[in-house]
């Protein structure tokens, strides 16, 4: 017999029965929720540039043997 384990709902079970869990549906939350993805945004472009100056400065390299 085949049984299927799932992690994800263990977890989820326990959290609900230990009462940690609750509906993020809040104004404030919502607000948090803005900010991080801005932050990430901020990052992600901040990420872009690094990664395309780095392939700049490595397309510039001359490799000598």
């Amino acid at each position: 017999m085949v049984r299927k384990i799932s992690k994800t709902a263990e977890i989820d079970a326990r959290l609900k029965k230990e009462d940690k869990t609750r509906v993020l549906n809040s104004e404030s939350d919502f607000e948090k929720m803005n900010q991080v993805n801005k932050y990430m945004e901020e990052v992600r472009k901040d990420y872009q540039l690094k990664e395309s100056r780095s392939l700049i400065t490595a397309s510039q390299v001359i490799l000598n043997a």
